[in-house]
């Protein structure tokens, strides 16, 4: 597997509002999504900083810590290497109309995700 970069950060919090607007109107990010309990918000580069509401669907995975996402050119070929090194994938494959991803445990206990989209790299 090769990664090219870093480029998605999810965090689910009880401080949403809060949180987006200090993503917004503090850190000055671009929002891309504003629903509620979701807000996308992408940065110059394409990165992604998504922030979850506890009760959204999105945040079920991110067990009150931030997940970072790698770069990868093929998510399915990654989540095949990965599980042959004996991590856990968490989750199913992701996939939606522009990105597609993959959730998983490294060694460290933490959750991490490996994800492909129109991402600049």
């Amino acid at each position: 597997m090769q990664v090219r970069g870093l480029v998605w950060l999810g965090t689910a919090t009880a401080e949403f509002d809060a949180t987006t607007r200090f993503f917004r109107e503090v850190v000055g990010l671009t929002s891309v999504v504003d629903e509620p309990g979701f807000a996308a918000f992408q940065l110059p580069d394409s990165s992604l900083v998504e922030v979850f509401a506890p009760d959204s669907p999105y945040a079920e995975h991110h067990e009150g810590r931030p997940v970072v996402g790698f770069l990868v050119d093929d998510v399915p070929a990654a989540s095949a290497e990965l599980a042959a090194a004996g991590i856990e994938l968490v989750g199913g494959l992701e996939v939606s109309e522009e990105y597609t991803w993959q959730h998983f445990r490294a060694p460290d206990g933490n959750l991490y995700e490996i994800t492909s989209g129109p991402y600049r790299r």
